[in-house]
């Protein structure tokens, strides 16, 4: 019903001219709805959604996680912890973008590998989900962040293309009328969508993407930084604006969508010398922040919806003082933060008179899991491989458990001992990384355990 409402103001809209315009003051959140939360957690995070005002929400299906082992052979956990996060979005009311990522090792050829070798085994599983969702989804989002190496091995715009080409016409095929989203790049990267368009992208999207993150992650909305060249650094902000330029000089003038975008309040310094990227800045600043960005957005009718990173603070972070930790707008608490007010301001709200109320919380079964991560241990260091165990239990027996590393799967184990020595830590950054253990009973309930491990050079 969603879905046909939005056509028909899109008719309407068309014969007034104003478009694009209505889509520019579209604004939506990134939340961790669909990233492993309890089924009492996403209840408070539709509240809390539905408090700010959002029209959009933007969803996330890591496919390893979906289609872990055999092709066509879905995770039952995964797939009914996807399937609530959509039916509780399509309830609210909420435009839903749902971005996919991330290969199996089956489709990739190895667990150090993101990518897959045949772009054909991606297609077909986007054409699942189209097939399983329908028009609970109104737009997909193909892959994330795929020129840099966190999200895709050895970035290549012409192999993203490859991709892109066998994505599109599967979801088209299932539902002609979804958006299909080139997948939101890390800051504005004109040169990697330049490359894309130089290989044949053009056709195979319907709305560009960007993730305008600013240099040091402490930059203002209106700092502007030039290369040697006179084009604006995609670092900056407003480098959408060269995006936009890069795609016009190519002939195409379709929409550009903000499919993440926002500054954390760590404490921590930019110190791009010790290898430190993402400074933080106050809770007061963010909001001003957020306030100005969706003001320059409103100026510029080519732009589409714009979905703020995020809505609340990564919950298995527990509000550590970390860049990656403290990007919501509200604390792991649920408790808002000035930006959630600003937030609502821009969607059209008054401010909130106080903290999001949450639902009242059903009775803990004394069956639920319990897990302790043993390795590592919390402030350790390593410079090789990274030995990840954990201890678990619960009454009706543990199902699974499984390790994670800065939120990407790395191992699911099915039996004690829960043990695991990861070769590819060595590949990581050097610095500070989240090991985290979670064990799930037979009934899906789910506990975790975290770590930081800095990895050393």
């Amino acid at each position: 019903m969603r879905r046909i409402l939005s056509s028909l103001l899109v008719l309407a809209a068309i014969s007034l001219g104003s478009t694009d315009a209505a889509r520019a003051s579209e604004a939506g959140l990134v939340t961790d709805l669909s990233w492993g939360a309890t089924a009492a957690e996403q209840d408070r995070t539709v509240t809390a959604i539905r408090d700010s005002g959002a029209k959009w929400v933007r969803l996330s299906m890591q496919w390893k996680n979906m289609e872990q082992a055999v092709p066509g052979v879905y995770d039952v956990w995964w797939l009914a912890h996807v399937d609530r996060a959509v039916d509780l979005a399509d309830a609210a009311g909420l435009n839903v973008l749902m971005m996919v990522y991330d290969a199996p090792p089956w489709a990739s050829g190895s667990s150090s590998r993101s990518t897959p070798r045949n772009p054909a085994d991606y297609a077909a599983f986007m054409r699942f989900v189209a097939t399983r969702y329908g028009d609970k989804i109104d737009a997909y989002e193909i892959w994330n962040e795929q020129n840099i190496s966190r999200f895709w091995t050895n970035p290549n715009p012409a192999e993203y293309t490859r991709l892109l080409q066998a994505a599109y016409p599967a979801v088209k095929a299932v539902d002609p009328t979804a958006t299909v989203v080139f997948g939101g790049l890390s800051t504005s990267d004109y040169a990697f969508i330049e490359g894309a368009y130089a290989a044949g992208a053009r056709g195979y999207f319907d709305a560009m993407a960007v993730h305008p993150y600013t240099y040091c992650g402490t930059g203002s909305p209106d700092e502007v930084r030039r290369n040697a060249d006179g084009r604006i650094t995609r670092d900056s902000f407003l480098a959408y604006r060269e995006v936009r330029a890069s795609m016009l000089a190519r002939g195409d003038d379709k929409p550009i969508w903000l499919t993440e975008f926002g500054w954390n309040t760590s404490t921590l310094g930019c110190d791009p010398s010790r290898g430190f990227w993402q400074g933080g800045v106050t809770e007061a600043l963010q909001a001003a922040y957020l306030t100005r960005s969706y003001a320059l957005f409103a100026a510029e009718s080519y732009l589409g919806p714009a979905f703020t990173y995020n809505l609340r603070n990564n919950y298995w972070e527990h509000d550590a003082d970390s860049a990656e930790a403290r990007y919501g707008l509200m604390r792991t608490d649920f408790s808002p933060k000035p930006a959630f007010d600003a937030f609502r301001a821009v969607a059209g709200l008054a401010p909130a008179p106080g903290p999001v109320p949450p639902p009242p919380a059903p009775p803990v079964p004394p069956s639920g899991p319990r897990v302790e991560l043993t390795s590592p241990t919390n402030g350790s260091a390593t410079r090789g491989s990274l030995t990840l165990s954990a201890t678990a239990t619960a009454d009706g027996g543990v199902a699974r458990v499984s390790f994670y590393v800065d939120g990407s799967l790395v191992k699911t184990d099915t039996s004690a001992p829960y043990t695991f020595r990861w070769g590819n830590f060595k590949r990581l950054a050097v610095g500070p990384h989240l090991a985290e253990a979670r064990a799930y009973d037979t009934s899906g309930a789910v506990a975790t355990d975290s770590a930081t491990v800095t990895r050393l050079p």
